[in-house]
């Protein structure tokens, strides 16, 4: 065949790469018909320095083992094993938090490169892979994530304009997860990420992995499945959405214990907005020290990246069990702005009985149902409610307060042992009560009450209207340090007193 010729040297030099170069370069003035091949090539060489729509991709050198067949309407390229590219520094600088990959090694073998002399367009669009890859970074930098090794395996397949790129990426911390990546020819990149944590072992996994994962949040059992995807156009800009299915979660944040947490969370951000949906939403318990159990939600909310708790919040469902009656928050849109805005919790037939055991005094019962609205605010500053009603449903009940936990509530003052008295055992038929709650913890009570104590004054009817104040995060504390959450909780809350010099080790 005119103009065929071939070479099979163990390693070739700048020999080889004269000769490739001649095919590549002056292939148009060639004579059509005309094959190059070398098999079993070996090549050491550095490769310049990539800088193209927000990337960098500086300190490149290549120890490979190409096999090459050019003719005058192509050039192939076949790695053999132990192909490899050394990247010092692999960054992208595209966006306002920059990724950063170092010393990075791509494993090229049995994959294969192919140049398209007759197609159209930019070289980009005329270089083809395929084949499988690995790549081992030593070090992953990015603001959202703890620095670490990371692998990838996977297979690249496309014109380098469109390349997509699928496959497993490992942590070192053990974080697994399926990365799928397209290029767009306009310079865009879509990156897809789908990871399963299952149990305790892949929550820490991932906690390891993620820069902002709370200190004070472990997860004990259960699974979730996370899928996220981002994008970047052609002039830089960031999109990104996710979802999380969560299936029967249990663990501990802060003081408080959740078990049964099922439901899908979706996000997404653009354009500096932040939007959330949150989809038949189940838990068994939520117990910071008074349970709430059989929580249901449906909802979605949406709020600036910079002011995230002064959002719109439309609730679809919102109901709970809570000391045999029931807490609801109507279907509607609430706005969160500047912390002016509040939630309407609505109280359903909660029993007196439950809620007086729950608290933590001797001597202290009662009888009778409630129900009530408690408008909730929600700020940077924590939770407050201003104006809440809670009234007694007819017939009403009965109260019975110790002395000695009233005497200390009402200030010890003597023009109000007749209500220590009534409160005794005091049957009542209205029992009316406004409640605020501010961001220290303070609980305010406005109580009226009318009815009778029979065994006071001759049981003539009495009204009283008293002020009590209570600490509700020392109230908690001493609820959790009971053991009437769990012992992770009791544990977690004597390790912060220690901290705080509240209490002294055992």
């Amino acid at each position: 065949m005119p103009g065929k010729g071939s070479v099979q040297p163990e390693r070739i030099g700048y020999g080889f790469l004269g000769a490739v170069g001649l095919a590549l370069v002056a292939w148009p003035l060639a004579v059509a018909g005309w094959t190059f091949a070398v098999e079993q090539g070996s090549i050491s060489m550095a490769l310049p320095d990539i800088r193209s729509g927000g990337w960098e991709v500086t300190g490149n050198q290549a120890d490979i083992r190409p096999s090459v067949t050019a003719n005058s309407g192509s050039t192939t390229i076949e790695f053999a094993p132990s192909s490899l590219i050394v990247t010092d520094y692999l960054t992208f600088t595209g966006a306002e938090q920059r990724l950063k990959l170092n010393t990075l090694r791509t494993d090229l073998s049995n994959s294969t490169v192919t140049l398209d002399y007759g197609a159209s367009g930019s070289w980009a669009e005329r270089i083809t892979f395929d084949g499988d890859i690995r790549v081992d970074a030593a070090r992953v930098e990015h603001p959202q994530l703890l620095p670490q090794a990371w692998t990838f395996e996977g297979r690249a397949a496309g014109r380098l304009a469109d390349l997509r790129v699928q496959g497993t990426l490992v942590s070192a911390s053990g974080l697994t997860a399926d990365l799928d990546i397209q290029l767009n020819p306009d310079g865009g990149v879509s990156v897809a990420i789908d990871s399963v944590i299952d149990g305790k072992q892949g929550v820490r996994a991932l906690a390891d992995t993620l820069a902002g994962w709370p200190d004070l949040l472990t997860v004990d059992s259960g699974n979730a499945r996370l899928s996220m995807e981002f994008s970047t156009g052609a002039g830089g800009e960031l999109e990104a959405s996710g979802r999380a299915e969560l299936a029967d979660v249990e663990g501990v944040y802060n003081r408080t214990a959740v078990s049964g947490l099922t439901g899908q969370v979706r996000g997404s951000f653009d354009n500096s907005q932040v939007t959330a949906s949150f989809r038949d939403m189940t838990v068994g318990e939520i117990n910071p020290g008074i349970p709430v159990s059989s929580v249901r939600f449906s909802g979605d909310y949406n709020a600036p990246v910079t002011e995230l708790l002064a959002g719109s919040l439309e609730v679809q469902q919102a109901r709970a069990r809570f000391l045999e009656g029931s807490l609801r928050i109507p279907p509607g849109v609430y706005e969160l702005k500047d912390g002016s805005g509040r939630i309407p919790v609505e109280v359903q037939d909660v029993s007196l009985s439950r809620l007086v055991e729950v608290y933590p005094a001797e001597g202290l019962a009662g009888s009778g149902l409630l129900r009530g609205r408690i408008p909730l605010g929600i700020s940077r500053d924590g939770v407050q409610v201003s104006e809440g009603s809670v009234t007694a449903i007819d017939p009403g009940g009965r109260l019975q307060l110790p002395a000695d936990k009233l005497q200390a509530m009402l200030g010890g003052n003597q023009a109000m042992d007749v209500v220590v008295q009534a409160l005794q055992n005091f049957h009542y038929s209205v029992l009316n009560s406004t409640i605020d709650y501010d961001e220290q913890g303070k609980l305010t009570l406005g109580l009226r009450l009318e009815g009778k104590n029979p065994e006071l004054r001759g049981g003539q009817p009495v009204v009283l209207n008293v002020n009590l104040e209570e600490d509700i995060p020392a109230l908690l504390t001493s609820l959790q340090l009971s053991g009437r959450v769990n012992e992770a909780v009791t544990k977690r809350v004597r390790e912060l007193l220690q901290e705080s010099g509240e209490e002294t080790a055992p």
